[in-house]
């Protein structure tokens, strides 16, 4: 790839991600995306490049490997998300979290974390990593 195309690609997406997984039950899927499309217009509001969201649709593994569905301890029942949040760099990631964390919405006690907390299937908590761009 180009270098320039590197450059406006990397503008686009940024070079620093924020992933989030989590599962829930599937008669809540259809609530999670609209809470996700508040997340999403919120977050955006705030400064995060790209916000996606992503739902396990298959559970075969190739050899070697272990399903997420596994790691994730799913049942017949539950759905997998998984959302990436792309910033310009980690900087910049931190002070739109920051911000974010300010909005009454998305603070620990604030509704749209409540109601989230509310659809994801209980005790099952969430994984989350920060991910920078190698140059490969």
């Amino acid at each position: 790839m180009k270098k320039s195309n590197v450059m406006e690609m990397e503008k686009e997406i940024g070079n620093q991600v924020q992933l989030f997984i989590w599962r829930i039950p599937k008669k809540n899927h259809d609530a999670m995306v609209k809470l996700q499309k508040q997340f999403n217009d919120l977050l955006i509001r705030h400064g995060v490049l790209r916000m996606e969201i992503f739902q396990l649709t298959n559970t075969e593994a190739y050899d070697g490997c272990i399903n997420i569905a596994t790691t994730m301890s799913a049942n017949q029942d539950e759905e997998i998300w998984i959302e990436l949040q792309s910033h310009r760099d980690l900087k910049q990631m931190n002070e739109v979290m920051s911000e974010a964390m300010k909005d009454e919405d998305m603070s620990a006690e604030g509704p749209l974390v409540k109601q989230f907390m509310n659809l994801v299937t209980p005790g099952s908590g969430m994984i989350m990593g920060k991910f920078t761009r190698l140059r490969i």
